[in-house]
C-alpha cells in the first residue's frame, strides 16, 4: 500500500460503515412489552457463571447476559434432547428475580469439541429472551485447601 492509498483510507475511515464486532459467544435479545434490547455475555463469565456440563445421560447451560438494566441468568436442562428444567433470573422481578412459569424451547444443541452450541429461547414473567450462543464447558478451577498450621 502506497503512501497516497493509505492517507485515502484514513481520510474516509470515519465514513465507512462499522465493522461487526469479532465473534464471541453469540447473540442474546430480550424482548419485552415494547422493547427489543440486545444483551451481552461478559467473555470474563465463560467457563465459569456461562458455561455447559455433561451428566452423561444429561446436560445443563447456564450463562449470564447482561443488559442496562443489569443481569439475566439463563439455565436449562436437556435430557435425550427434550427440555427437563430451565430457570431464568432477571432484574425487577420480586424476590430472587426468579421468573415463574419458565418455558425454554430449544431448536438447537450441537457437542463440538469441549463447546456446547445452543440456540433456542426462554419465557417468563412476560420477558422473552432469544438466544444463539457457544458456551465452553464447565472450568473447575483447583481451590486451595486448608493451611497447614504449625
Amino acid at each position: 500500500m502506497n503512501r497516497r492509498s493509505l492517507l485515502t483510507t484514513l481520510l474516509f475511515l470515519p465514513f465507512l460503515p462499522a465493522q461487526a464486532v469479532a465473534a464471541g459467544p453469540g447473540t442474546v435479545t430480550l424482548h419485552s412489552p415494547g422493547r427489543r434490547q440486545a444483551l451481552t455475555i461478559d467473555p470474563a463469565t465463560l467457563g465459569y457463571r456461562s458455561s455447559w456440563q455433561d451428566y452423561g445421560d444429561a446436560l445443563s447451560f447456564a450463562f449470564d447476559a447482561e443488559g442496562p438494566d443489569g443481569t439475566y441468568a439463563i439455565s436449562g436442562d436437556l435430557r435425550d434432547g427434550n427440555v427437563s428444567g430451565a430457570l431464568l433470573f432477571a432484574p425487577g422481578l420480586p424476590g430472587l428475580g426468579n421468573a415463574t412459569d419458565t418455558q425454554l424451547r430449544v431448536s438447537r444443541a450441537r457437542h463440538r469439541g469441549s463447546d456446547l452450541s445452543v440456540r433456542g429461547e426462554i419465557e417468563g414473567a412476560g420477558l422473552r429472551i432469544v438466544f444463539d450462543v457457544t458456551l465452553p464447558t464447565m472450568n473447575f478451577a483447583p481451590t486451595p485447601g486448608p493451611m497447614d498450621r504449625p
